[in-house]
């Protein structure tokens, strides 16, 4: 086992772009994959695939069962560096079109990970987008808050969407009231505003809660409006603002900490006012 004059050099030599340089021991006995998935290397799966590929040491060992178990405080090394807890970052991208979240490879489309700040360990995408949609996709490499944006169902998404030819306000009014949608059942929109029309055009901001694009894109399709455009411009308190297709940028501490609020505030909704039992 290396003493601690070793260690220090080694992580001197091999620091980790996106990463603390104090190493990361278990506080307690748990799984290989555990251990990397609380050290912040991924989701459950994606850990239990790097031990399986043979990239995780323990001690001496290459060990290739993710359960394999490790002690309080053994010496964990993947790709050769030692353990360390990883420094969490939160992007946001402008997914551009025919970029897609799914693994399921298809053709002339590439992989939203492709376009992930490089050098960061343990990114993962919050939610999904299909091809084609376009904006704002929100990536972290802190698994926990990911999970928060993909399952807060109080987190408003706020879409533009272009449509062909005119929506009339009669329309608008039935969005909004809630379109009963074959297979989907009821979707109703938090709001919907006119931006402009023009040339046979009509574009709109949709803000839903709850919903899922294909729900927008069968609701306008219902009302007889092909989709000629969607492009998610905020989630939350998160915007995408004048970001550029294919760009991206570190989130702002208040930008992070929204959706927390945001998650806790439905949180205490669903358990009371008071967020305690008495």
């Amino acid at each position: 086992m290396p003493d601690n004059k070793t260690r220090a050099s080694h992580l001197a030599a091999r620091r980790r772009p996106g990463s603390t340089t104090k190493p990361w021991y278990p506080a307690k006995p748990m799984g290989l994959a555990r251990a990397l998935l609380k050290a912040g290397y991924g989701t459950r799966r994606q850990t239990e695939e790097m031990v399986v590929q043979g990239r995780v040491r323990l001690g001496d060992k290459v060990v290739t069962d993710p359960r394999h178990m490790a002690d309080v405080g053994a010496e964990i090394y993947l790709d050769g560096d030692i353990l360390q807890r990883l420094e969490l970052r939160y992007f946001v991208l402008h997914k551009p079109l025919r970029v897609v979240c799914a693994k399921a490879s298809t053709p002339g489309h590439k992989q939203v990970e492709e376009l992930f700040a490089p050098g960061i360990v343990g990114l993962a995408v919050a939610g999904r987008m299909d091809g084609k949609t376009t904006g704002m996709i929100l990536y972290s490499n802190d698994t926990q808050w990911n999970n928060m944006v993909s399952t807060t169902t109080g987190l408003e998404q706020e879409y533009r969407i272009q449509v062909e030819g005119e929506l009339s306000d009669l329309e608008i009014s039935v969005m909004t009231a809630g379109v009963h949608l074959p297979t989907l059942g009821l979707f109703r929109p938090q709001t919907v505003r006119i931006v402009e029309i023009l040339n046979g055009h009509t574009v709109v901001n949709m803000t839903v809660r709850e919903g899922k694009i294909r729900q927008v894109r069968r609701m306008l399709t219902t009302l007889r409006h092909k989709v000629t455009m969607v492009r998610r411009v905020r989630i939350g308190d998160i915007r995408l603002g004048d970001l550029s297709v294919g760009s991206q940028r570190e989130l702002s501490n208040p930008e992070i900490n929204s959706i927390r609020e945001i998650h806790a505030a439905e949180l205490r909704n669903k358990n009371g006012s008071g967020g305690a039992g008495g």
